[in-house]
């Protein structure tokens, strides 16, 4: 193999190592764009997943809490018996009728022989 040879084999070779070089690298660049915009879904969603979960937690929560304190007041004015207020009997009323006598007993009509 003479030099003239060897130079053109080492440039052409090194020529073909440019174009490898190219060609990966468009297709690593193109590969990691691909890869970083999957990425970048898989975020969004994982966002918009959690962001789910923590709103029906409250909600689960505030539900709970809600049926909780509805059951326990429900519970105390319901199952303990009530205390009982005893109250006095008012007093009767007494109608005092002043004593009239027999001629005034019944106007009208003659008086009993008592």
């Amino acid at each position: 193999m003479t030099t003239s040879d060897k130079e053109y084999f080492e440039a052409r070779f090194n020529g073909l190592d440019k174009k490898v070089d190219s060609a990966v690298g468009e297709t690593r660049a193109a590969l990691e764009a691909k890869i970083d915009s999957r990425f970048n879904e898989l975020r969004a969603e994982l966002h918009k997943t959690t962001a789910d979960t923590v709103k029906w937690c409250a909600g689960i929560v505030a539900t709970a809490l809600l049926l909780y304190t509805t059951l326990v007041a429900f519970l105390m004015n319901n199952a303990m018996p009530r205390a009982t207020q005893t109250t006095a009997a008012p007093a009767p009323t007494v109608i005092v009728v002043p004593q009239a006598s027999s001629d005034q007993q019944f106007p009208g009509h003659p008086p009993t022989g008592r």
